[in-house]
């Protein structure tokens, strides 16, 4: 049966097993519902989307149909997406602990960087963001290119690079990560943030960042360090992240969710999304409860973590050949 499962985007071994699928149709309108437009374009083809769980511990979905600059664009704007991961910025648990492995003198990439928020944690001068849908008037040590363009122009220059928050977009999250390392020197370091699953990201019944076009992959703890053993960097941290003050919603959409969608008898039990009217109103409810929570309320204390973060050292043989 291993030979019907399609291969996992980290070892491309035949997936552990299926998870559960999804209707298109039913994702469609579930993203029409939450302002997303039409993307029936994202999938021409694909009458279902499946959920597969990976040896890694890697969850991924198939086809892996990635939103492009319109999706992102125009659902982003709707939500005011870039203003809330921008906010309170200096709190953020995953760019301070990120930054205790970036010297002064560095010279550091931020892939994925947005308006490049992580700056203000770094020496001056140390900064460089990389986003090719960086919103115009970006501050100007960000640049609007597209990662393969950078790397053919910048391989081997830098200190360290991170990407936070992007890997779980990308089709190809092994690819991605060797472009990564492509563009250190020897001996230079990897900060990759993604999220973690199971989490309270995880456990909100369609809770929609978490499908395709948006996330592609939910990641754990052995799925980082397998993705490090594939792209041939030594692991020297992975770590659960705390809650941080910009994810105040989430928690709050959490807490007051009367339902939980949790792993429980594979094949059986488990399953995260699905056309249900208690889903359905279960999600509105807790959204809006959640926004009038945040207005007024600090981020709810005690909550297990979001996210996952990796941080490696790549090889000190610069002629050392990176894994096929």
């Amino acid at each position: 049966m291993s030979d019907l499962l399609p291969p996992c985007p980290i070892t491309g071994r035949p997936a552990r097993r299926r998870v559960h699928g999804v209707s298109t149709r039913v994702l469609l309108a579930m993203w029409r519902a939450a302002g997303a437009g039409d993307l029936s374009h994202l999938f021409p083809e694909a009458p279902q989307v499946v959920l597969y769980e990976s040896d890694t511990g890697l969850y991924f979905f198939t086809p892996a149909v990635a939103g492009d600059a319109g999706f992102y664009e125009h659902f982003y704007a709707t939500h005011a997406a870039h203003a809330t991961l921008s906010a309170h910025s200096e709190a953020r648990r995953e760019f301070v602990n990120a930054a205790r492995y970036i010297t002064a003198g560095s010279q550091m990439l931020d892939v994925g960087c947005g308006s490049g928020a992580f700056r203000e944690h770094l020496p001056l001068g140390t900064y460089r963001g990389l986003d090719p849908y960086a919103e115009a008037g970006v501050a100007a040590d960000v640049i609007r290119q597209s990662l393969p363009e950078h790397v053919d122009e910048a391989r081997g220059r830098y200190d360290a690079v991170t990407a936070f928050q992007v890997i779980e977009h990308v089709a190809d999250p092994l690819g991605f990560t060797r472009q990564l390392v492509a563009l250190l020197r020897p001996g230079g370091t990897l900060i990759i943030c993604a999220p973690l699953h199971p989490s309270p990201l995880t456990e909100i019944p369609n809770f929609l960042i978490n499908a395709p076009p948006h996330h592609l992959t939910w990641w754990t703890a052995s799925a980082c360090q397998a993705l490090a053993d594939a792209v041939g960097v030594e692991a020297l941290e992975i770590v659960a992240v705390a809650a941080s003050p910009h994810e105040a919603i989430v928690y709050w959409m959490h807490r007051f969710s009367l339902l939980r969608a949790r792993p429980g008898r594979p094949g059986i039990d488990e399953r995260y999304f699905a056309h249900r009217w208690s889903w359905h109103l279960n999600l509105a409810l807790s959204y809006l409860l959640a926004r009038l929570a945040t207005a007024v309320l600090p981020p709810p204390g005690g909550g297990p973590p979001c996210n996952v973060m990796l941080i490696a050292r790549s090889p000190q043989d610069s002629t050392r050949d990176q894994p096929d």
